[in-house]
């Protein structure tokens, strides 16, 4: 820690509320960073979305500028009762943490989705009512993601599952949570939108899913999605529910051919490659599983719902469908 912030720190915390303390810790860090640098936390708490682009393309248009490697100070505070207390100090190189906050944006990136998401906004989209429910570990844990590239934990992804389950599908901030989770695992790479080569069980069956659930719509127009009733049953036990949603996609894909034969043969086409290349329904699925499921899902249901765009007007539209579940809350 920089001998000016330890010698202010023990002269000032007993005389300093807690608001005047970390608007003078910041004022020292600033007066020895970049203010470019320093104002690039800003967009972990309210993105810009022009100045995320510009992060994102910077390497592709050699607007990098590292020939000054000087390191950066990260201090977290948090309060105890009347105290401060440091959680956390770190001094990496400013590229290390330019290159990982780009990382972090890039990694959530996914279909439909209309901005760029905040930390808080990833920790709070694990909950109901993230401000009042809302753990300090989660945003911690996002935090230590969006700065030092560390891998997210699996409590992340247990509670994100959790809320997928309750709430009966997800929304474009849960498909980015989920997605930059798996990245974070440093496995392998995912792409923005559906992904026709990947062909892992829970992926594809998270994808077959999506159509079972957008059939008995099209057919029936109800209020009630199949993905509120049976999506916790199949994105954690798949071969309990896929067979009775098989069964009565028969009836509805009937229904559907009486209507508009064309929707009957596009449905009917993707059921069978989705089916032909899952060789069997998992008995279980991990949380692992659970989030290829998740994204696969949303994946495919973007996919359809594009597709629907360009259908012929004279068809009934996914659209209501599509806002009732895809939507951010």
């Amino acid at each position: 820690m920089p001998p000016c912030i330890y010698e202010f720190l023990l002269k000032e915390c007993c005389e300093a509320t807690r608001n005047e303390l970390v608007q003078k810790i910041v004022q020292i860090l600033e007066r020895q960073n970049d203010p470019e640098t320093t104002s690039m936390f800003t967009f972990l708490s309210d993105p810009d979305p022009v100045a995320v682009r510009r992060i994102l393309s910077s390497p592709f248009k050699r607007a990098e500028n590292h020939g000054s490697l000087d390191r950066i100070c990260i201090l977290a505070l948090s309060a105890n009762k009347a105290r401060m207390v440091v959680r956390d100090y770190e001094e990496p190189p400013v590229w290390k943490v330019k290159n990982q906050i780009r990382q972090f944006f890039d990694a959530q990136q996914i279909v439909g989705a209309p901005k760029p998401a905040s930390i808080y906004s990833l920790a709070a989209c694990m909950y109901h009512d993230g401000r009042k429910e809302m753990q300090k570990e989660d945003v911690q844990d996002w935090m230590n993601w969006a700065i030092y590239g560390k891998r997210l934990s699996g409590r992340i992804i247990a509670k994100m599952v959790k809320r997928i389950q309750a709430r009966g599908g997800m929304a474009w901030i849960h498909a980015a949570a989920i997605k930059s989770w798996l990245i974070s695992q440093k496995k392998e790479e995912w792409t923005v939108d559906l992904d026709q080569a990947r062909v892992t069980p829970a992926y594809l069956c998270g994808r077959l899913f999506a159509v079972l659930e957008a059939v008995p719509y099209e057919a029936v127009k109800g209020n009630e999605t199949t993905a509120s009733r049976f999506y916790a049953a199949a994105s954690s036990t798949p071969r309990t529910i896929f067979g009775l949603l098989m069964r009565n996609s028969k009836w509805h894909l009937s229904k559907i051919s009486k209507e508009n034969k064309g929707y009957e043969v596009r449905y009917q086409q993707r059921i069978q490659l989705l089916t032909g290349q899952l060789k069997e329904f998992p008995a279980v699925l991990d949380l692992q599983g659970q989030a290829e499921f998740a994204l696969g899902y949303y994946h495919e249901r973007q996919d359809i719902y594009k597709k629907k765009e360009n259908m012929p007007a004279d068809a009934a539209n996914v659209s209501d469908l599509n806002k009732t579940v895809v939507e951010g809350e």
